[in-house]
């Protein structure tokens, strides 16, 4: 072999090992805590980049509610994010912290009011806006992979927004449902299926041999 093919070939395998491996990680390594920190603490178009990978935006039907945005937060992904919002940023202090933390695995599905749901909006002045709907009730929300993993915990945030002078109205509600980390399978793509009450089926997969 030549020199410059064994330069080469060097070279190949130095970049090899110096990738970091790409992939759902649960429990993190102590190693991963301090990336996913230091990346969120960058506060970049890098930072941005690697979130934006988690959430997917879907389009508005022609009736019923919109489900808007599903994501799901890793706990690569909650480190990362920890590290963003950090005003006073120690790494090796969080890192200490973090290191015997169980993180869940986060799906998130936002549903925008419309029109047609929940129903219209109210006869009387006195009481504006539109009835507020049971999210919870009205919304089948599965994680699949393979087979349906099961939620331990559950939790709806209201949002809101100004249509009234003055007046916050109920616009949508983020649904949050959170898993044990321990369950969820590195190598199988994750799948949330969501049924809506006039009967939609919406989902979003990903990929979690390419998220963290």
């Amino acid at each position: 072999m030549k020199p410059t093919q064994r330069f080469g070939l060097s070279v190949l395998l130095v970049v090899a090992i110096a990738l970091p491996a790409i992939a759902y990680e649960y429990p993190l390594s102590s190693t991963s805590l301090r990336n996913a920190y230091m990346l969120g603490n960058r506060k970049d178009e890098h930072t941005s980049e690697f979130l934006a990978l988690y959430t997917q935006s879907l389009p508005m039907p022609q009736t019923g509610p919109h489900v808007s945005v599903i994501s799901v937060e890793t706990p690569y992904s909650q480190v990362v994010e920890l590290g963003e919002n950090a005003l006073n940023p120690d790494i090796q202090g969080t890192e200490e912290e973090l290191a015997d933390k169980k993180f869940p695995f986060i799906v998130r599905v936002e549903i925008d009011l419309t029109d047609t749901y929940p129903g219209p909006a109210a006869v009387n002045p006195a009481v504006p806006g539109q009835p507020i709907p049971s999210f919870e009730r009205d919304f089948d929300i599965q994680l699949i992979q393979g087979k349906k993993i099961p939620a331990e915990s559950s939790q709806v945030y209201l949002l809101y927004s100004d249509g009234i002078t003055n007046i916050l109205q109920i616009s949508g509600a983020v649904i949050e449902l959170q898993y044990d980390g321990d369950k969820i399978d590195p190598d199988n793509d994750a799948t949330v299926k969501v049924r809506t009450p006039d009967d939609q089926d919406v989902e979003a997969t990903f990929d979690l041999g390419q998220l963290r």
